[in-house]
């Protein structure tokens, strides 16, 4: 009898360590999976690829009608028309897309240069219809770019602070980050969801079109993304080379603005913390900085020649 109890307790032990070791890898999985770039990584690589991108336009399209329709007590939002910003923010919105065309191999960050076509480039100007305003810009999948009003009123963009600034939101338009950031907070979910999803009509998606119709159903307001640090030095990154390869622009309009956006918040957040999520504005200035350093001498001549910070 005492021998039965030993082996009992036994048992209890090896079932309780099996269960801390499944609750420490678990919680291991997790902090890998949100805490390093490992899960937006394996997100921007693998999976995203295989969501088609018609399935981007048709979410970016549902979340800005949400966005405008959307209405409370104190706010509401529309499309406004700027006789001086509209056709300027257009114009130049435009020309990026065409030096993306021409240059895709070195500011894609897929070798398929479909979505520069696929996409329904489309850029504007919001207005929010209260007092203070919102200072912001944002990109929605499939190619829709908003600048508010009092963005621009505000800051008073150069043309080629503009051009970094519309730039930077392509880079977040091109690179799909809303997409994988909606993703990555519930990739279990979608995975599960698309293996085993029936939308009742005789077409036999594939996984990748059932996670994009999954995305597409649960479409919120992706202008309310949080970026991580990847993506927001991914987007700048993208801007520069947009601004390089354009031959009009100087990139270094992209430090520019980003001082101006500092100077605006009142010198806040200018470095990155160990917790934060979104890197600090001087670190993304000293990036660029050390990127225009690493340029030759020839190279840099040829920007300054561009004068189009100013």
């Amino acid at each position: 009898q005492q021998q039965q109890r030993q082996q009992q307790r036994k048992k209890k032990n090896r079932r309780q360590q099996q269960r801390l070791f499944v609750l420490t890898g678990s919680l291991i999985s997790i902090a890998v999976w949100y805490l390093t770039p490992i899960s937006e990584i394996i997100i921007q690589e693998f999976l995203l690829p295989q969501v088609p991108l018609q399935a981007d336009v048709e979410m970016g399209q549902r979340a800005l009608l949400e966005l405008k329709t959307t209405t409370s007590s104190t706010t509401s939002t529309r499309d406004v028309y700027d006789r001086h910003w509209t056709p300027l923010i257009q114009s130049i919105g435009w020309e990026l897309v065409d030096v993306a065309k021409t240059t895709a191999g070195s500011v894609l960050p897929y070798d398929d240069a479909r979505i520069l076509d696929d996409y329904v480039w489309d850029f504007g100007i919001l207005q929010e219809e209260k007092e203070d305003g919102t200072v912001n810009a944002f990109c929605l999948p499939g190619g829709i770019i908003r600048i508010t009003l009092p963005l621009l009123r505000q800051l008073q963009l150069t043309n080629g602070e503009l051009a970094a600034l519309i730039g930077h939101e392509m880079g977040h338009a091109l690179h799909r980050h809303a997409q994988a950031r909606k993703l990555q907070q519930r990739v279990v979910e979608y995975v599960l969801q698309a293996i085993l999803y029936d939308d009742k009509d005789d077409d036999q998606e594939s996984f990748g079109q059932a996670v994009g119709e999954l995305l597409i159903q649960s479409v919120d307001w992706l202008g309310k993304q949080s970026f991580s640090r990847r993506d927001e030095y991914q987007a700048d990154e993208t801007s520069w080379d947009l601004l390089y390869h354009s031959q009009r622009y100087d990139p270094r309009a992209l430090q520019s603005l980003l001082t101006k956006l500092w100077n605006l918040h009142n010198k806040q957040g200018g470095r990155t913390s160990w917790d934060s999520t979104h890197p600090g504005t001087l670190d993304r200035i000293d990036f660029l900085n050390d990127k225009y350093q690493s340029l030759t001498n020839s190279e840099k001549r040829t920007l300054q020649r561009r004068n189009t910070i100013s």
